[in-house]
């Protein structure tokens, strides 16, 4: 029921504040026309050069980015540009990694991909994609086929960004193939930040399970990750809050989400993409105070927040290595 009404609620419009401009591509061909992705772009207008978000959203692409509108939007008008792909032909993790690596390869093309979509799009005329300042980042399990696309090379990403990731085939766990294996590392080391919610293994009802159970989320990535890797976690809030209504409500027949008088969905939403943002500042400008944010999160954010990091031997007293992938 809950991809039906996904599927049914992708029609839905939706409108750019004025600092952003918010476009969409449909059925862009990567090479083999069975490949073709929705792209949804979210740019600052102001001229100048800017870092660049590639998202993947939930169910591996089968969720559009526009239902993440404020949080995407948010994203942008912090300064980064983020590229939401939705791919809906095929689910399977294997097939979805395949067709990030096809998609990566094309958007970073010097006279394609990334700088093509802005150099034809008028309303970010002189807005500069940096693709030398690439990260990737995941809702729930898109984590699995970034991890596996991660596995085999880098490619351009250079950071990467998961919010509550889960590992596995489904959100679930039912069918068993993990990539994690913690505390066996993966083999690539690049800066990583993870947000997980305090609801996300609490089932919604007694008779589903939770949308992130603990054994198959969040802290199995975090000990699997041999990169500096952060994970905060905002305490109150759901694995799917972050999503915009009406698929929000939606939502609530599957996953958790937060309730009463201390739920402002829109304040979540912002201190997401505010973690989000600092997190890209300040891997890729070697920013301290940006970094500050991330490793002392209850300074500047007002909702109930958690965190922990392991810097994994990386010196960040003067702003550490940069963004990088590197594999061992």
């Amino acid at each position: 029921m809950f991809l039906a009404l996904i599927i049914l609620c992708i029609s839905i419009p939706f409108s750019s504040t004025g600092k952003i401009d918010h476009w969409s591509v449909g059925s862009i061909i990567i090479t083999d026309p069975t490949t073709q992705f929705r792209l949804d772009i979210y740019s600052p207008t102001t001229p100048g050069s800017y870092p660049v978000l590639i998202f993947l959203p939930g169910l591996a692409g089968i969720v559009p980015s526009p239902f993440y509108h404020k949080l995407v939007s948010t994203i942008a008008e912090l300064n980064v540009i983020l590229i939401g792909i939705s791919k809906i032909e095929n689910i399977k993790p294997e097939k979805v990694a395949v067709h990030i690596a096809e998609f990566l390869e094309w958007v970073v093309k010097p006279d394609d991909g990334a700088t093509r979509l802005f150099a034809e799009h008028r309303e970010v005329k002189g807005v500069i994609p940096n693709m030398e300042h690439l990260g990737f980042i995941s809702h729930s399990s898109a984590a699995h086929p970034l991890g596996q696309y991660l596995n085999t090379t880098c490619g351009p990403v250079k950071l990467i960004i998961m919010m509550n990731p889960v590992d596995g085939i489904d959100p679930f766990g039912f069918v068993q193939d993990f990539i994690t294996h913690p505390p066996t590392p993966l083999p690539f080391r690049t800066p990583t930040l993870i947000i997980s919610n305090g609801l996300d293994n609490v089932p919604a009802h007694k008779e589903i399970p939770p949308c992130a159970p603990n054994n198959i989320s969040n802290d199995r990535w975090y000990r699997s990750l041999y990169g500096p890797t952060f994970l905060v976690n905002l305490t109150d809030y759901g694995h799917a809050d972050n999503l915009d209504e009406p698929i929000h409500e939606t939502s609530k027949l599957m996953c958790a989400w937060c309730k009463g008088t201390i739920c402002s969905f829109s304040q979540y939403k912002t201190e997401e993409a505010t973690l989000i943002t600092s997190f890209v500042y300040a891997i890729f400008n070697r920013d301290i105070q940006q970094l500050r944010i991330i490793e002392n999160p209850q300074a500047f954010l007002e909702s109930r927040v958690s965190n922990k990091y392991d810097l994994h031997g990386y010196d960040y007293k003067t702003g550490g290595p940069g963004g990088f992938c590197t594999h061992d």
